[in-house]
This record gives C-alpha cells, structure tokens and sequence, in this order.
C-alpha cells in the first residue's frame, strides 16, 4: 500500500507523526510511504497527483474541524487528526456528516497495556466491572506558575485551544480510554474544575471527572497539568469483583494484577504493535501513533476500523464539552 501524506502543523505532534511515518517505512514492509509534503496554516489543499493522499492534522485544536472538512473537500483518502477532533457543540454537528475515514490519535488506547486491559475485560476475568478508575498527571502548568516565564502559545487564545485546556487536551485521552474499556456510553458525567496557577482566563488547570453507566459502573479520574513533580503520568485502573488490574504509561510493558490479596504482573510478550520493538525497549508515546497510523493505512485496504475513530472522538468531546457546561461547582 502507498500513501502520500500531507501534514499540516509544525510543532511537536506534527514532529511525531513524522518520526511514527519514518518507523512505519522501515518496520512495516506492507506500507510504502512516500516523500511527506509540508503544509503551511491555510494553505490550499491539492491532491491531484499524489498516489493515495493521506492528511495528517496537527494544527492547533480549534482549527482541526475546520481542516478535516476540507480535507474531505479536496479528496483525501484518508485523514489523521491529533486529538480533539472538535472543540464546540457546533464543530461536533459539522463533522458527523464526514465519510472519508478519520483516525484520531488516541494513543493510550491504542497501546498495549489498554488494549491488553480490553481483551480481560472481554474474557470476563474481572467478573462484574464495579469501576474504571484513574489519573492523567502533567506539571506543565505548576512549573511556569513557579518560574513566572511568560510563555507565549497559541493555547492562551481560546480561538485556536478552544473553551478549556486540561479537561479536552489529556482529559479527552483519559475518557476515550475508559470508554473503549467500559464498551458503552455514560448515562451521567460530573465533573469539578479548577483554574488554580492558569496562564490564561479559560485554561483549566484540574479536573475531577465522574462517569456513570448504564449497568452501574462508574468511571472516575484525577486529570492536571499543575500536579507539581508529576511527569507525563498516565494510569488507568480497572476493579472489579475478581480480579484488579492497573497499566501505567510510566511502565508501559507491564500491568500490575491483583486477585485476593495476591499481587502479579504481566509482561508485554509481544512485538506486533507499534514500532514492532521487543518489550521494555519501545519508544514511549510514539507506539500509540505509530499503531493508529498503521492501522489507519491498512483499513484502507481491508475495510476495518482498528482505532480510534472520528465518531467515537466526537462523543467523547460531546460529554466532556456538556459536562463542563453543565458543571455548577467550576470555580476560578
């Protein structure tokens, strides 16, 4: 199979889609990827001779929406978008009429800890789920807090960020992982903010978010950008009536098990997700990109859908998004 692809964006998504292409040109045989064309914010998009044109979007988050749709527009053949995919109730009714097949990159979910974790779930080793629970970390906000550097981005202006930061940037990844886990949708999401050392008016800093689905599970998670000392701490943990089980993106090769009072660990043993490297020796947060893209690509040929979707991203972003405007108890 080959690809042409276009990417739009210059910072460090735009960087690991293109570290995650030159992987997938050397580790998967199968896919050809042919030299990258370089796009600049509003520059018109033509595919007209390029073999099997892919867009990769890596542009500010409010501007994602806009470029999927003209992506479709200008006939690419498949699109791959950094997350989220949409930023308002408006850009989310725009982008359900899409057809052209859209990967969102969701890596978490698509590592091998989480999919891993899925696959017990499916087996029904935890018996009845009682709850998904979890935490999504960064210090990025308490750190230029501290340090008062007055630093200058696009996610200080809601018109390119969208309405909120912690909540939709890493929050958005820590529900669409308790999603894909839980297998439904919630019937009920609360949720706290705190705009505690904000670099700007909308940028929430915590979040406490709550699910509530329809057989009785809940979904809970701690998600921040001003955890002072944390480091890019993803974790997610699944309890239920047999069995506990707990991946950590620190410890990414590895999932902690707990049956009774007995502890144990499984070991990745396996080297055909992501980059392909042996276990312990990935390349962190790439393989999730690495995995979407490529099963992006294959979908083109065999019809399936083995990622996160545009669909499914949407309806994370409509929780999240009702969840925030719905919440009585955000304070400043």
């Amino acid at each position: 199979m080959q690809i042409t692809p276009f990417i739009s964006g210059s910072g460090k998504a735009a960087s690991a889609i293109m570290e995650s292409l030159g992987v997938i040109a050397i580790a998967k045989p199968d896919v050809s990827i042919l030299p990258s064309r370089r796009l600049k914010r509003g520059e018109p998009l033509k595919v007209a001779d390029a073999i099997n044109p892919v867009l990769f979007i890596a542009s500010p988050h409010a501007l994602h929406a806009r470029s999927i749709l003209e992506g479709e527009r200008a006939g690419f053949v498949l699109i791959v978008c950094e997350k989220p995919a949409a930023v308002s109730a408006q850009q989310i009714g725009n982008l359900r009429q899409v057809r052209v097949p859209v990967a969102v990159c969701h890596g978490y979910r698509q590592m091998w800890g989480v999919q891993t974790l899925r696959e017990m779930i499916d087996a029904g080793e935890f018996g009845e789920i009682i709850s998904v629970e979890g935490r999504y970390w960064q210090s990025s906000t308490a750190n230029q807090a501290l340090t008062g550097a007055n630093v200058q981005t696009w996610k200080n202006d809601p018109e390119l960020s969208g309405p909120s930061d912690a909540l939709i940037d890493i929050g958005s990844h820590w529900a669409d992982a308790a999603l894909f886990l839980i297998g439904e949708a919630p019937d009920d999401t609360a949720l706290w903010l705190s705009y505690a050392n904000a670099a700007a008016p909308h940028r929430d800093s915590h979040a406490h978010l709550q699910m509530t689905f329809p057989g009785g599970t809940r979904a809970l998670a701690s998600i921040s950008k001003t955890v002072h000392g944390a480091p890019n701490h993803f974790e997610v943990n699944v309890i239920g009536t047999r069995k506990y089980a707990c991946w950590k993106f620190l410890e990414e090769d590895q999932i902690e098990v707990g049956v009774g009072s007995r502890r144990s660990y499984i070991a990745r043993n396996r080297a055909d997700i992501g980059s392909g490297h042996w276990p312990f020796h990935g390349m962190g947060w790439l393989e999730g990109y690495i995995e979407i893209i490529y099963q992006a690509i294959r979908g083109l040929e065999d019809g399936t859908a083995n990622y996160p979707t545009l669909p499914q991203n949407l309806e994370v972003m409509s929780l999240l998004l009702a969840a925030r405007l719905s919440s009585a108890s955000a304070h400043r």
